[in-house]
C-alpha cells in the first residue's frame, strides 16, 4: 500500500534539493508546478542520469533527464567553463551524473533519513531518452518539469514504490 505522506516528502525532497543544489552551482531553475505529470515523453531529451535508491520503506529510481541545450549550460557552468559540453565525451556526461548525485544526497538530507542506499549514476545519451511507467498499482511516477533562467529545460523523473 501506498504511503502517501512519504511520497509526497520524497518528491518535494527532490523538487527543492534540484532547485538548492542547482542555485549553489550558479544555476537559476524554477519548478513548472502546473506540469507536473505521470508522462515522461519529452522527445527532446539527449542524455539522462539515472540513480536507484533504497530507504526501509521506499524503492525508486530517480531520472534526470536533459535537452541539449540544458545539458551545454549545465556542462559549462558547473565546470566553469573547462570542459567543452559534448554528449559524446565521457567527463561532460559525469557532470549530470554528478549534478544527479547531489541532487540524490541534499534530496536525503531534506527527506531526513539516515538508512538509505543509492547507486552510482548510469549515465545515458542518444535521441528520444524516455522513462517509461511501470504499470503495477503499488508504482507511482511523478515527471516535475524544471525551467532554467535561459528557458531550457530539465526533467525530473521519480519511480517511487512505497
Amino acid at each position: 500500500m501506498t504511503d502517501t505522506a512519504a511520497v509526497a516528502k520524497i518528491v518535494n525532497s527532490f523538487a527543492n534539493a534540484l532547485i538548492d543544489v542547482c542555485k549553489s552551482m550558479g544555476i537559476e531553475v524554477s519548478l513548472d508546478k502546473t506540469n507536473i505529470s505521470s508522462d515522461s515523453r519529452f522527445p527532446n531529451n539527449r542524455a539522462a542520469a539515472l540513480i536507484g535508491f533504497v530507504t526501509p520503506t521506499i524503492k525508486g529510481t530517480i531520472g534526470l533527464l536533459v535537452e541539449e541545450p540544458s545539458f551545454n549550460e549545465i556542462v559549462t557552468v558547473m565546470s566553469g567553463g573547462s570542459i567543452v559540453p559534448s554528449l559524446s565525451d565521457s567527463l561532460a556526461l559525469s557532470v549530470i551524473g554528478e549534478l544527479a548525485n547531489m541532487t540524490s544526497g541534499q534530496a536525503f538530507i531534506k527527506y531526513n533519513t539516515n538508512e538509505i542506499s543509492i547507486t552510482p549514476p548510469q549515465l545515458l545519451t542518444g535521441e528520444l531518452i524516455m522513462a517509461v511507467p511501470s504499470a503495477e498499482d503499488a508504482v507511482r511516477s511523478f515527471t516535475l518539469p524544471f525551467t532554467m533562467r535561459s528557458g531550457n529545460k530539465i526533467y525530473l523523473v521519480l519511480t517511487i514504490n512505497a
